[in-house]
């Protein structure tokens, strides 16, 4: 017997091309990924996400080329009020995530590496479900070794080695998952896997390097096939509301039941 929430949503699921974002979605929030993957409501701007694609604009720019190293703290002050929009947090904080930009791009250095790629467009398949990403720096060093690099708003520490994992290493193989998802592609193009998965953590300063992993390698593909494979069978999509997250970082609380709820 076929369920009727079967006939609504499966279907349409089967459709999806998906990506990291798309996936980790739905653990943040399965009200989330049904307002935005299975109903197509439009995100509204938020600061955290702006001001993160501002600076990710600008070195998108510096890296193609088109914004000269010199230019690119003049290119945030001065697109900074038009581009980084939404809901505010305290002034406190607006400041110290401005000035962390400020003082990140008045001491740019780039990466010490031939740059192979910029914001690569790369298409692949993982169990057979079609997927899609944008690789932020493809790079290779002296010796050939390709290198993936994530430019990150979040402020990251590297790796503790402690034999209890501590939350930013939790956050770490969180994010990682992207960066192994999109060694698939990059193994199938130039035949080899990376050496290095990279965070540039532009806010803090920190350039993590993580050693490719060929043991979290496979167990992320199979991550991506199990987490497609649970959700073409959900039945329900309830909200998980947190007040602060929704309201400051879910570009859809305004059209969210569960945060009209609670806000009231």
């Amino acid at each position: 017997m076929v369920r009727i929430s079967e006939l609504i949503y499966k279907p349409i699921i089967e459709t999806f091309t998906w990506s990291y974002s798309r996936m980790t979605s739905y653990d943040d929030c399965p009200y989330k990924f049904f307002l935005r993957y299975i109903k197509d409501k439009k995100e509204e701007p938020m600061f955290f996400s702006s001001y993160g694609s501002l600076v990710h604009e600008i070195l998108e720019g510096f890296y193609n080329g088109e914004i000269p190293r010199d230019e690119m703290l003049m290119t945030f002050l001065t697109e900074y009020k038009s581009k980084i929009q939404g809901v505010r947090p305290q002034e406190t904080t607006v400041q110290k995530y401005i000035n962390d930009a400020i003082n990140y791009l008045s001491k740019f250095e780039p990466v010490p590496y031939k740059v192979l790629g910029v914001e690569k467009k790369v298409k692949f398949e993982i169990g057979g479900f079609p997927m899609i990403g944008y690789i932020d720096l493809l790079c290779e060093d002296e010796n050939g070794n390709i290198i993936i690099i994530d430019n990150k708003s979040k402020t990251l520490s590297p790796r503790s080695k402690k034999s209890k994992p501590t939350k930013n290493d939790l956050d770490l193989d969180k994010m990682l998952k992207q960066l192994y998802l999109y060694s698939v592609p990059v193994e199938k193009e130039y035949g080899k896997k990376p050496k290095l998965l990279c965070f540039n953590c532009f806010r803090n300063g920190n350039f993590i390097e993580e050693p490719f992993d060929e043991d979290a390698y496979e167990r992320v593909q199979q991550w991506a096939i199990d987490l497609i494979n649970k959700l073409l069978l959900v039945e329900d999509f309830e909200g998980t509301p947190e007040f602060f997250k929704c309201r400051n970082i879910c570009g859809l609380h305004n059209k969210c039941k569960y945060y009209l709820e609670k806000r009231e």
